[in-house]
């Protein structure tokens, strides 16, 4: 490769080799703070700071592209769809018997990455909400509501036995 009148073994930094029939030169790279290109108009690595896209340099990835630092190249980033319409408000698979819940929303992954190293965004979100009814129709309880009334009922049975209790106890003294 000449340049400036002097062979060189390859051209420095900002040129690449333009091969002719009558000479082999070095010629500028067109490409802003492009450190190396192989032709005129296509860059194979940019300057310090800059991320090298489609033969071009960037100071940022352009949209739906992702940055990796580590070769400064922009590629595919992962491309989803839009978000779902929150779903019902539901707990333990139900939509009643509890005060709160959670309802979800989803969205597709369109486009996966090239590279594996660029992780997709969220896919899916919870978020607390309040049940739109508290008691279930038909009188059915949770659980643990089913668990208070019947401590509930055993409490009244043993005050009740204990009343009792007393009360024969009392008449039983009484004849005595």
């Amino acid at each position: 490769m000449r340049q400036y009148g002097e062979c060189l073994h390859s051209c420095p930094s900002g040129y690449y080799g333009h091969r002719a029939p009558d000479m082999n030169r070095c010629a500028r790279c067109r490409i802003e703070n492009c450190d190396s290109c192989f032709s005129k108009d296509f860059c194979t690595k940019c300057k310090v700071g800059f991320y090298l896209h489609r033969g071009r340099c960037f100071e940022e990835c352009p949209d739906g592209f992702a940055a990796l630092d580590e070769t400064m190249e922009c590629v595919e980033g992962c491309e989803v769809g839009h978000w779902s319409e929150w779903g019902t408000c539901s707990r333990n698979n139900r939509t009643c018997g509890f005060k709160w819940g959670l309802e979800t929303r989803t969205r597709q992954i369109v486009k996966k990455p090239a590279k594996d190293t660029i992780p997709c965004p969220t896919i899916a979100e919870s978020r607390r909400c309040k049940m739109a009814m508290r008691h279930c129709p038909g009188g059915k309880r949770t659980p643990k509501a089913k668990e208070k009334k019947n401590k509930k009922k055993k409490r009244k049975l043993i005050e009740r036995a204990q009343e009792q209790h007393s009360v024969f106890l009392a008449t039983d003294r009484a004849n005595q």
